[in-house]
């Protein structure tokens, strides 16, 4: 458990620069700035839709993707493109052990802006209508997000060099084209299994948007057994390729 704790706190250090905490804030923050500027005298629907849209255009599928992309690319990629890696590996540490680590330490890191930009949209939305019953599902519906993200690009990050590449083309191309076109797709797109979460949760007046989405009969329930698969699989691969370093 020492090792678990030192290993993830060493990376979150690692993975949350100066650099990064503005450009990631900024970006983070951005979505509840251009609603806030947008709303205008907005009200009622109108003002969710706008709510919404921006939430989804900007946030889920911009903020949330490109954020947790980049740190989980790095948590694991870095230590290997540095040649540190080997510091760890070669101690007595079980390799599921440093998976843990690396992807609970991918998915704190991207939270703290994330769940920074979920909130701010939720306040947001609160101020201008009064109805903060949308904060608590933001936050929640990040965190999914972050962490089913994460599980992707954690173990990807490893595995290339193009990490972020690969994870842009999945995140504008297989989440945007093709899982758009077909809705049944809809598991394989991170940001929707955060958002299903989002609905889940959220007033019934949200749920106008669900089958635009391929998102069916939102649950709670399914979408946890969801994410649990995700991070299941991650921590299998991350496992596997740690230890198959071992023979390099």
């Amino acid at each position: 458990m020492t090792a678990a704790v030192t290993i993830t706190q060493m990376t979150v250090r690692q993975l949350l620069g100066i650099k990064r905490l503005i450009g990631f804030g900024l970006l983070s923050l951005f979505p509840a700035f251009i609603f806030m500027v947008s709303s205008g005298n907005q009200g009622g629907n109108a003002l969710l839709e706008s709510f919404i849209g921006i939430g989804v255009g900007l946030f889920y599928f911009v903020a949330v993707p490109v954020v947790t992309l980049i740190l989980s690319a790095s948590a694991l990629g870095d230590e290997r493109r540095d040649q540190t890696l080997s510091f760890i590996v070669l101690r007595p540490i079980r390799r599921s052990i440093i998976g843990a680590s690396k992807l609970a330490a991918a998915v704190v890191a991207a939270y703290v802006f994330t769940g920074t930009g979920a909130l701010a949209m939720g306040v947001a939305y609160g101020l201008r209508s009064s109805d903060w019953n949308y904060v608590v599902p933001m936050l929640v519906s990040a965190a999914v997000a972050t962490i089913v993200y994460a599980a992707v690009f954690v173990p990807l990050g490893y595995l290339s060099e193009r990490s972020t590449l690969i994870g842009l083309a999945y995140v504008f191309i297989w989440e945007g084209a093709i899982v758009s076109a077909i809705g049944s797709l809809a598991n394989t797109s991170p940001w929707r299994i955060g958002f299903t979460a989002f609905l889940a949760l959220a007033p019934e007046e949200a749920q106008f948007v669900e089958a635009d989405l391929g998102i069916v009969d939102p649950n709670l329930g399914s979408t946890l057994i969801t994410v649990a698969i995700f991070i299941a699989l991650s921590m299998a691969v991350t496992s596997w390729i740690l230890r198959k370093r071992d023979l390099v």
